[in-house]
């Protein structure tokens, strides 16, 4: 079903380790994983603290079957490429879309207006909240352009904003948990508001994944990579660690140093962005404030840059193996760029931030709806690594997932438990589920209506990795 066409190639082994680390951490620490953790620690306290720690060892499984996946299949289709072979297009195109595309529709518009809130409490207090959408719009425009102007340049511009952005939440963290606490509370996080039992952590596991979610981003640029091999895994394993620590620091220090009053009736400080600029004064004064302000920002920017850069390789991949409209396949002529599906990502979280206008209700729950997404496609990578262990332990295998199949075996049941377990106390279901179950629907009957109907292919048989790196010109 490969498809040659007008297609050129991606312009490889340009980038190296410091861009493929980036990437990781880039998407993941982001203004929305900010918003998330503070109201996290502020619901949650110690409870929230254990519940990160058993995302990290989820994602850390997850990793493993993400860096053999890569090393089989270095390409841009990624996560559709590894479902593919593993288990067939119609699997491969909804888990692709409800985890990469469709769901940008509800993550990316989260992130976007998360940035437009924390440019207003930091940097424009007299701007209405329903007007944040402004700043969002003009940050994916300009990140837009530049993901139009070459890898190169996303890849100096992610480096540069990560390594800003990191070093001053490790930095700040590290103050606020060293100093002595001024909030009140006890301990490291403080207390938990929603009980102390094993069902409080569970509750809370489905924020703490959001904090993790997306390492895998670094994947579609594998064509692009020096030593993908070497360099995926390396920055998946390290990029989820320095993101723990510095999510752990950063829960301690807020909690310690920034007291969660209640600034209207049920809600708490916790519960918006207000706490971020307090938490930067209360360590280096005004100074402080607008720091992290700036880092919180860049930490939006970040994120949009990865996704922009992340999601259109994917659609490439998929149009390489005509299960995706052929127009994402085509590449700029001059800078090798699928600009096609880096407009459609830019207009897509544009149209999003403008609906949401800036609720942050409404930016918790699509983060959630996103993490299921998310956790579904990651089942479905798992499942494919076993699937290819069996049927085809023949195939080269650069990196071999440690420990085979035990992190699979973990992560499969920590991400259906955190399906199940995804609802904080302070949501409903349906905010969650509804949107959830509406990007899977919609991303099932694409593949149906796609395979069935318009190519009349077969949808289960799994597509051979020999045909899927002729595609991509590595064969």
């Amino acid at each position: 079903m490969s498809q040659k066409s007008s297609h050129s190639q991606l312009a490889t082994g340009t980038l190296g380790f410091p861009v493929a680390l980036a990437t990781a951490i880039g998407l993941i620490i982001a203004s929305s994983v900010l918003l998330t953790a503070t109201q996290g620690f502020g619901a949650g306290g110690w409870v929230f603290a254990i519940a990160i720690l058993i995302a990290y060892l989820l994602m850390m499984c997850q990793s493993t079957s993400f860096a053999e996946m890569a090393g089989i299949l270095p390409t841009s289709g990624a996560v559709y490429d590894y479902v593919a072979a593993g288990m067939g297009r119609f699997f491969a195109i909804t888990a692709t879309l409800a985890a990469y595309l469709i769901v940008h529709i509800f993550a990316g518009s989260a992130e976007v207006a998360s940035i437009g809130l924390f440019a207003q409490v930091n940097f424009f207090p007299d701007m209405a909240a329903d007007s944040t959408w402004i700043i969002g719009t003009i940050v994916v425009l300009v990140f837009m352009l530049i993901n139009l102007a070459g890898v190169n340049i996303f890849g100096r511009i992610e480096t540069i904003m990560t390594g800003i952005m990191w070093v001053t939440l490790f930095l700040y963290g590290l103050l606020g948990t060293l100093r002595a606490p001024t909030s009140g509370i006890t301990g490291f996080f403080g207390e938990s508001a929603i009980g102390d039992d094993l069902g409080a952590v569970a509750a809370m596991i489905g924020l703490a994944m959001f904090l993790f979610v997306g390492v895998e981003f670094v994947t579609p640029l594998a064509a692009e990579l020096k030593n993908p091999h070497r360099n995926i895994p390396r920055a998946m394993y390290l990029g989820l660690t320095l993101v723990a620590v510095a999510m752990f620091l950063y829960g301690a220090g807020i909690a310690r140093q920034v007291p969660n009053v209640e600034v209207e009736k049920g809600v708490m400080l916790f519960d918006t962005p207000l706490p971020i600029p307090e938490y930067g004064k209360a360590i280096l004064g005004t100074l402080g404030q607008y720091w992290l302000g700036i880092a919180a920002f860049l930490a939006g920017c970040s994120t949009v840059n990865t996704l922009i850069a992340g999601i259109p390789r994917i659609l490439y991949g998929m149009a390489k193996d005509n299960t995706a409209p052929s127009i994402f396949g085509y590449l700029h002529p001059r800078y090798k760029t699928p600009w096609v599906g880096i407009i459609l990502c830019a207009i897509i979280p544009i149209v999003g931030t403008i609906w949401v206008r800036g609720d942050i209700n409404s930016i918790i729950a699509l983060v959630l709806a996103a993490v299921c997404a998310w956790v579904f496609s990651y089942i479905m990578v798992n499942l494919s690594v076993i699937a290819l262990r069996k049927r085809r332990p023949d195939l080269a295998r650069p990196i071999k997932a440690p420990f085979y199949p035990m992190p699979q075996i973990l992560a499969i049941i920590g991400m259906v438990l955190t399906i199940y377990f995804v609802t904080p106390p302070f949501l409903q279901p349906s905010q969650i589920y509804v949107p959830f179950v509406f990007m899977l629907a919609l991303s099932a009957a694409f593949a149906f209506v796609w395979l069935f109907i318009i190519h009349r292919t077969d949808p289960w048989t799994p597509v051979a990795p020999e045909t899927i790196l002729k595609e991509e010109g590595l064969a």
